[in-house]
């Protein structure tokens, strides 16, 4: 199979929630392809990052949420727009979703420097603390510490990316009917029942404030977990 050149108008492709995780899954492969394909996807490099932020994780959604049905349209937007995505649910007993935003919650800048120690180096912990000096022009240079940290700490740590995530996309106004989408790193929650426990308490801290929206879904990118409330906006 050739190596792919994405463009906007191919991950704006209509898909059902049947088949689009696979498509998304199977443009990954082919990106990788490419000479500097992993570069692309660890690094977030030009589409891919649209690709590896907001189709994976609407993909997922599209098999869970949407229960992978052959009913329910999802189409990607790329740009400036108020939502990433359009949603056609024609099942009987519908959703009623019309839009997708997708956010990540995640260490911001600290997660790229990790990615770019990891393909610079071929590994790099997971859970370590990121220093860096030097700057891209002068030199950057990346420590990624070998430690562990306490089980307590990996709650507040993911309790802290989910809530940051979703302060992000508080001050914005979003199309009738939007599902605010937020994807995260679920290798250590997906299962484990105190880490679930933790997540449901922080969004369900934060839903009298995400009125704006239809529901809330949270996605994990590794293992596919997932996590949804109804916040009764919804007509």
């Amino acid at each position: 199979m050739s190596s792919l050149v994405l463009t906007p108008e191919l991950l704006e492709e209509a898909h059902t929630a049947a088949e689009y995780l696979q498509w998304v899954r199977t443009l990954i492969s082919r990106v990788k392809e490419a000479p500097d394909g992993l570069e692309q996807i660890r690094l977030r490099k030009g589409l891919a990052k649209e690709l590896m932020n907001e189709a994976l994780p609407i993909g997922l959604l599209a098999s869970t949420y949407f229960g992978g049905s052959e009913q329910v349209s999802i189409s990607l937007k790329i740009g400036n727009q108020s939502y990433d995505a359009t949603v056609s649910d024609c099942r009987k007993n519908g959703s009623s979703v019309n839009h997708v935003e997708v956010t990540l919650a995640s260490d911001g800048d600290n997660d790229y420097l990790r990615m770019l120690a990891l393909h610079q180096t071929g590994e790099v912990s997971g859970l370590g603390s990121v220093k860096k000096s030097g700057t891209r022009r002068t030199g950057l240079t990346i420590r990624v510490e070998r430690e562990m940290a306490s089980h307590a700490e990996v709650l507040r740590q993911e309790s802290d990316r989910l809530s940051h995530a979703i302060v992000r996309k508080l001050d914005k106004t979003y199309p009738r009917n939007t599902l605010l989408l937020i994807g995260m790193d679920d290798t250590m929650a997906f299962d484990r029942p105190d880490n679930v426990a933790n997540l449901k308490a922080t969004v369900e801290t934060c839903l009298p404030r995400l009125r704006g929206f239809h529901s809330v879904a949270v996605v994990g990118l590794q293992q596919g977990m997932l996590l949804s409330w109804d916040t009764k906006s919804a007509i």
